[in-house]
């Protein structure tokens, strides 16, 4: 998944990549992020009559005042009075003020366009990417019916996109949402976290496969990876599942390679971290293609008990599944994204010559499911599996 936050979708895989575009990924192994203005205040200058009037009294009047002006004339100037120095302070804040108030307003029209022009961008940038997937989803619901094959083994209603980008390997499409996205693949896991089906820049990125799966055979648990941005594109709409009557709607999910049609059966829906110190230092691994039987066995019985409810699929250890996986705020104790948290669908592939009907109504809720310590301490609950089994996958290959 904050919403510019980078998002690890795999915190188990191993690899490397280049840039900032290609991350170096752990390796995790249980086994063998104002100018104020200027005010002037000038002295003021004072001339003396030096001419003597000729009558004594007048003489004696001129003398007088002419005494009185030297006086005046010897006297310091002094500056202007306290009033008028009080007076023009006042003025200067006066001006200082209107200033600082002016450049706060100008800051804050500023800030009011630079929010505007994100916000303008971000529905800008969702309209066109609703925009390109749609056009892709309608060629090839235009050709859904071409069974036609290439020499190369791959369908012709891929052909185009295929074309377009070697590194498409197939489409998922899930009933009553707005699930309906080719599917990639890259060397490494972070390639199309930030781009398009094209290439291209785009925070909502692309679904895509992990690296390490097969698409001509598929492996034992093929992982498909899509960002939550809580607005209905990529891989935001698996939230629905977190209601199980919306289950009953759309049990079975649709994930065809560009070799072959698939469908799945829905088996588990859960909550997990990816991060270890998110619940008493141990993560689920759920994302690995390879496992043996037995220990897939194991793992079926781990995802079942942390399964919101029950679908009423049985699941046998030779069957392949399909793992869906995108992040959740539904743990994070501020709400701000702060938690490495995943919301997980699982789903067993149809078997040859089984119905792909599902009986929707004897699903049964789990009252009790295993969640990550962290969702505990949310909700103020004593976590009863604190001191559980720890599942570890088992026959791991590279």
């Amino acid at each position: 998944m904050s919403e510019d936050k980078e998002i690890q979708f795999n915190s188990f895989e191993t690899g490397s990549s280049e840039g900032d575009d290609k991350p170096v990924m752990p390796v995790r192994r249980h086994f063998d992020e104002s100018t104020m203005k200027e005010i002037d205040n000038p002295y003021q200058s004072v001339h003396t009559d030096e001419g003597k009037a000729e009558n004594p009294s007048v003489e004696a009047a001129g003398v007088k005042s002419e005494e009185s002006n030297a006086q005046k004339a010897e006297a310091p100037v002094s500056p202007a009075s306290p009033a008028s120095a009080a007076s023009a302070d006042k003025k200067a804040v006066r001006q200082s003020g209107s200033g600082l108030r002016r450049l706060v307003l100008i800051v804050a029209i500023l800030v009011f366009i630079g929010s505007a022009a994100v916000i303008v961008k971000f529905f800008v940038d969702k309209q066109q990417h609703i925009r390109n997937n749609e056009d892709m989803a309608n060629k090839v619901e235009q050709l859904e019916d071409n069974t036609a094959v290439g020499a190369d083994g791959i369908f012709e209603k891929y052909r185009d996109l295929y074309n377009q980008n070697h590194d498409f390997v197939g489409w998922i499409k899930i009933p009553n949402t707005t699930i309906n996205h080719p599917v990639v693949k890259a060397p490494d896991n972070d390639y199309y976290l930030r781009r398009n089906f094209t290439g291209s820049h785009d925070r909502r990125g692309t679904v895509f496969m992990d690296y390490r799966d097969h698409v001509d055979v598929l492996c034992k648990n093929t992982i498909l990876y899509g960002h939550n941005n809580l607005d209905s594109t990529m891989f935001s709409d698996l939230d629905n599942y977190k209601n199980m009557e919306f289950y009953k709607t759309a049990p079975v999910i649709e994930f065809n390679t560009i070799y072959h049609n698939y469908k799945w059966k829905i088996i588990s829906v859960f909550y997990t971290n990816a991060e270890d110190k998110d619940d008493n230092d141990y993560a689920l691994n759920y994302i690995y293609p390879f496992m043996t039987d037995e220990s897939f066995e194991k793992y079926v019985y781990e995802i079942t008990v942390r399964s919101l409810y029950f679908p009423d699929v049985d699941v046998v250890k030779t069957d392949k599944i399909l793992t869906l996986s995108t992040c959740t705020r539904d743990m994070d104790i501020k709400g701000q994204g702060e938690t490495n948290a995943r919301f997980v669908i699982v789903a067993r592939m149809v078997r040859d010559g089984e119905s792909d009907e599902v009986n929707v109504n004897a699903v049964v809720k789990n009252p009790q499911p295993r969640y990550p310590q962290i969702w505990y301490d949310k909700y103020g609950q004593v976590n009863p599996y604190k001191d559980a089994e720890r599942w570890f996958p088992e026959g791991v290959e590279y």
